[in-house]
């Protein structure tokens, strides 16, 4: 009797050993997954933070290609986010007398200066912080021109498209030491040409680094474009101008990921946070002592 309750103690306290070992490797486990994770988030957050000039830029053109794409579908052709066609069709108008709408598109002309003033005002002479000012001036302008009716002129229609345009452009005028629109693409089209170019012929990596940034705004551009045209195709005018507030939101998650506080661990924290594990490692130690 006395050996078979030896055997059976035996037995039991070998389990509970086995139970033990096998609790630590799960929490040892679990606590090295956290940690992983936790500091692949944090290699992911200093790539951003390393490259947010660049990847905001990259996204305000896919924004400007999109207020593009979405006012000439929208709108009878008619492209809000620069000057030259405007000035193209005002010179119509003249030739062949077209008053009325030459005074609609003079007043474009006037909205999309103001856009520039503003931009430039607040820059120099408030605190303000600009790259989230002109996210919500852009999603402030998409809004307001769903809520124009239909029977507005295809030009009086993308006023506050030709105001939030040139307000995003004063602000979002370049990345990376280059200077390169967000709201037009022939610029960035040439730069792009030029930077490949010139790395083919010099090998140096400054002009690939240049046209990569400039290649990269061209793409973002027409693919802000083609969601453009296809909101507008899909869901109409009014919701096809809502679709824009879903880059407009990534921008504002970049800016914020950008504002956050991430620092290099110290041998000292690598230190605590093992100490902690260790810790740990005893409470449950402890609890599964208590078990049995």
């Amino acid at each position: 009797m006395r050996e078979t309750l030896d055997v059976a103690s035996r037995f039991s306290f070998w389990m509970y050993e086995c139970n033990l070992e096998h609790a630590f490797i799960l929490k040892g486990q679990s606590i090295h997954d956290i940690i992983m994770r936790r500091k692949a988030v944090q290699i992911m957050i200093k790539m951003i933070q390393r490259r947010l000039d660049a990847i905001l830029h990259w996204n305000i053109s896919f924004v400007g290609g999109f207020l593009g794409g979405y006012a000439i579908l929208s709108h009878a052709g008619v492209f809000g986010s620069a000057q030259t066609g405007n000035l193209m069709e005002m010179a119509s108008n003249v030739r062949f007398m077209e008053w009325e709408e030459l005074g609609l598109r003079l007043l474009a002309m006037v909205i999309f200066a103001c856009g520039v003033i503003a931009s430039y005002m607040l820059t120099n002479y408030t605190n303000l912080h600009m790259r989230k000012l002109a996210i919500w001036v852009d999603a402030a302008g998409l809004g307001l021109t769903a809520l124009l009716p239909d029977w507005f002129s295809p030009i009086a229609g993308v006023y506050p498209i030709f105001f939030c345009s040139a307000f995003q452009w004063g602000v979002y005028s370049g990345a990376d030491g280059f200077n390169s629109a967000t709201v037009f693409i022939t610029n960035n089209f040439k730069q792009s040409v030029l930077g490949w170019t010139q790395y083919a012929l010099t090998k140096d990596k400054e002009f690939k680094r240049k046209a990569v940034l400039y290649s990269n705004t061209v793409l973002m551009f027409f693919l802000g474009a083609l969601l453009g045209v296809t909101g507008v195709a899909a869901f109409g005018n009014a919701l096809g101008a809502c679709v824009g507030f879903i880059p407009l939101a990534v921008a504002r998650i970049f800016i914020s990921i950008g504002e956050l506080p991430v620092e290099d661990e110290t041998p000292e924290e690598t230190e605590e946070e093992a100490e902690e594990m260790m810790e740990e490692a005893k409470i449950l130690e402890k609890e599964e002592k208590k078990k049995i």
